[in-house]
This record gives C-alpha cells, structure tokens and sequence, in this order.
C-alpha cells in the first residue's frame, strides 16, 4: 500500500514535520536517496516519496501525515 498527497493539498506542510522518516517534501524541493538527489515529484504541492515513507512504523498505528493534514489531502492508495 502507497500513501500520497492529492492535488487538494493546501501547501500548510504541516505533514512535513509530522513525517519521522523525513519522507515528505515542499513543491519544488529535490530529494536524496542514497545519496542521488532526484528533481522534485511536485512543483505544485507537497509530496510523499514512497521509497523513504515507511507509514510511521514503530512510529504510530496510523500515517501521522494524514492525521495532521487540514484538508484531506493524504490518501492511500
């Protein structure tokens, strides 16, 4: 299962800081993994890399990203 961020995001990156993988990221920010940055996966709202998101295992029983987000936006897939 896949968790990510819907085009109803609001851009409040409040899910940012929520992320205990460090796996979410603002419109236009690259990424690294493995130490390769890659372009962004959005310039229009915030994004979820599936590859880092671990959906806060050991963390919390729910994806603490769609707990926090104001507008619904984080989905799973």
């Amino acid at each position: 299962m896949a968790i990510y961020i819907t085009e109803e995001c609001i851009n409040c990156n409040a899910c940012i800081d929520e992320c205990p993988n460090n796996a979410i990221y603002a419109a236009g920010d690259s990424y690294t993994i493995d130490g390769q940055s890659y372009p962004p996966l959005s310039d229009e709202y915030t994004f979820i890399v599936n590859e880092l998101c671990k959906m806060c295992e050991g963390y919390s029983d729910t994806p603490s990203c769609q707990s926090v987000c104001p507008s619904d936006a984080v989905v799973l897939n």
